[in-house]
């Protein structure tokens, strides 16, 4: 399971730090930045994202998700879309 997580921390880093930075050549970001708190997850960019995670990742996240706590950091995120994947039987 966690090189599935690996591997989605490192496509939503990606994307991130190609896509929704100001500077593409910044630091780059950690799963732990919080994303919300430093302004990169702004309305417009989580938009951007959520294309992203629906056409290239294949998750659709229902509103009920879209909350501050799921799209805190990377991490959260992550979690969000692992979850989302899980069957729920």
């Amino acid at each position: 399971m966690a090189s599935d997580r690996d591997e989605l921390i490192t496509q939503l880093t990606e994307f991130i730090q190609e896509r929704l930075l100001a500077e593409p050549d910044a630091q780059g970001i950690a799963p732990d930045t919080p994303l919300l708190e430093w302004g990169i997850l702004t309305s417009i960019n989580t938009a951007q994202l959520l294309t992203f995670i629906r056409d290239e990742l294949g998750t659709n996240i229902p509103p009920t998700e879209l909350t501050g706590t799921n799209f805190q950091n990377l991490d959260s995120i992550t979690d969000l879309l692992l979850s989302l994947r899980t069957p729920a039987h």
